[in-house]
């Protein structure tokens, strides 16, 4: 196989790194939807690259040999990959496709477990549970809701509680779950891309604390009502829910007492350089083995 075939596995682990750092270099929205998309990117070429060396590998075993009966000379030469680099791709594939299946069936199951409190009664989408335990989320779905504990209201003035509504707000009109749901799928087919994970997440707290202090008109506001929120309680909500207290608090707050962030031209440019390429990487090895599997099927 191609060169690039192999650089398409290196590329989830340049991209884990060099990702948080460019991205952190944006405006919070911008930010999450450039992660949304190395992230997307990432795990693709994590699948790609080991299909492709997988059947690179395979393709050159006895067994798939007699059964195909390829021209000789042209399976010579093709790029050759190991049959043991062939078998641990697939291993390695199976892997991850596992840890997907599994954390599609925790999420579906989590999900299910959250059907009842939807369901209980609510004010337009605010549901308060009598609860003394500060805590604040947003549940998407249908219906989709967000649920604040007695606690947390009794923790916060009327002013900082608009806060904190607007900023659930803000998860459930940008359909922040999505890209949730997508930076925990690309960490369970690839373990490198749990950075990304963690600053996709931040990005997106960062996003709803941005437009909840443009809903209030108050930076300051903003940044003290996390702050109170946190000094209250630890509360996170469930693990499929986007909650107010979650994901550096303290660094969330140091960045509402500044100016409202803007994105560096420099930085959007170099991370979507680095997207584009590893699609043309992407490109490249499907070409590749289009050819291989057209010498195996003469």
């Amino acid at each position: 196989m191609y060169l690039t075939v192999y650089l398409l596995l290196l590329a989830p682990a340049v991209l884990a790194a060099v990702g948080p750092r460019l991205t952190r270099q944006l405006a919070p929205a911008a930010a999450a939807r450039m992660l949304a998309a190395i992230s997307a990117v990432a795990a693709l070429s994590t699948v790609w690259g080991l299909l492709v060396l997988a059947a690179g590998g395979l393709g050159r075993i006895a067994e798939v040999i007699a059964y195909t009966r390829p021209d000789p000379a042209a399976l010579a030469a093709a790029d050759p990959v190991p049959r043991t680099l062939g078998v641990l791709a697939a291993a390695l594939l199976s892997c991850g496709l596992s840890r997907l299946a599994r954390t599609v069936w925790r999420r579906r199951r989590e999900t299910r477990a959250l059907a009842g409190l939807r369901r209980l009664p609510a004010a337009g989408d605010l549901i308060v549970l009598a609860d003394d335990q500060p805590d604040a989320y947003a549940l998407p779905g249908r219906p989709r809701r967000i649920v604040v504990t007695s606690g947390m209201l009794r923790a916060l003035p009327v002013d900082e509680r608009t806060v904190l509504l607007a900023h659930e707000h803000a998860h459930l009109a940008h359909r922040h779950h999505h890209y949730a749901t997508l930076g925990e799928m690309a960490s369970a087919l690839n373990p490198i891309l749990r950075r990304l994970r963690g600053e996709l997440g931040f990005a997106l707290e960062r996003w709803a604390d941005e437009d909840a202090a443009h809903a209030v008109a108050s930076r300051t506001l903003a940044a003290r009502s996390l702050a109170r929120a946190a000094l209250a309680g630890t509360g996170r909500g469930p693990a499929t829910a986007l909650a107010y207290l979650r994901h550096q608090v303290t660094e969330r707050v140091r960045a509402l007492q500044g100016a409202r962030p803007e994105s560096r031209r420099s930085a959007a440019l170099l991370a979507a350089s680095l997207v584009t390429a590893t699609a043309l990487a992407l490109a490249d090895a499907t070409s590749a083995l289009g050819r291989f599997l057209e010498i195996l099927h003469p």
